[in-house]
């Protein structure tokens, strides 16, 4: 059942441990029963007044009347100017549009800009890691994309796509990351390595290479394999 406005505000003022002849001396009430009056339902406060109340009870006035969502509500302040501006006649409601108007362009200019975000130009390699293309950065010529200015970005050298799952929950298919060019990197490190010609993301490990998914078995790494390191990993490249 739906509490009425009356119950809420009975609630509120007893929560603020104050008396109904204190409420109504608070918020100037005509008549000391004028409280008791709401609260049983017998009549409403009109917006005036349920400012006042709201203002005594430490409450908003969407918390009184049962609104959930609490966009714009007018204060007491603004209530008054409401009321003033229904009692003058055309000539002054003129008037007051029109400073109204121009205020409100001066307030819109005047508010700060949003700093925009500034972008950098960095090369891209469309060939994805875990695809079998040899040492990519010596035999493709790779594209420019731009990317939002990040310390990632600017530490960068190249961007490159990554494929399959064997990275996750660290990386997904079809995520772009940013690398440095190293040719060797930290145990622990996540780099781009190319093993017997073909390309992988993974994190170095001891004479092996391990994938962040546990469905997939480390890649030893033989001395008879070719070997060699593309970079180091640095990030995902955030649209």
């Amino acid at each position: 059942m739906m509490k009425s406005i009356g119950l809420r505000i009975k609630e509120a003022r007893l929560a603020k441990n104050m008396k109904q002849e204190e409420l109504a001396a608070y918020i100037g009430a005509k008549s000391p029963s004028a409280v008791s009056t709401w609260e049983s339902g017998r009549a409403k406060p009109d917006c005036v007044t349920l400012l006042k109340i709201c203002e005594a009870l430490g409450v908003s006035s969407d918390q009184l009347l049962g609104i959930k969502s609490v966009t714009d509500t007018p204060t007491l302040q603004e209530w008054t100017l409401i009321r003033q501006y229904r009692y003058i006649d055309g000539y002054g409601k003129k008037a007051v549009n029109s400073v109204l108007s121009a205020e409100y362009e001066r307030a819109l200019v005047s508010q700060p800009k949003k700093p925009r975000m500034r972008k950098l130009r960095i090369d891209y390699y469309d060939f994805p890691a875990s695809a079998g293309i040899g040492n990519f950065l010596e035999t493709e010529v790779p594209e420019e994309i731009w990317v939002k200015e990040t310390p990632e970005a600017e530490e960068a050298d190249y961007v490159i796509p990554i494929s399959g799952d064997s990275m996750e929950p660290t990386f997904h298919s079809g995520d772009r990351v940013f690398v440095a060019k190293q040719d060797m990197v930290e145990e622990g490190d996540i780099g781009i390595f190319v093993v017997n010609g073909d390309a992988f993301i993974k994190e170095l490990g001891k004479k092996c290479l391990i994938s962040h998914n546990k469905a997939y078995k480390p890649i030893q790494l033989l001395s008879s394999d070719s070997v060699y390191c593309c970079g180091r990993v640095l990030g995902v490249v955030n649209d």
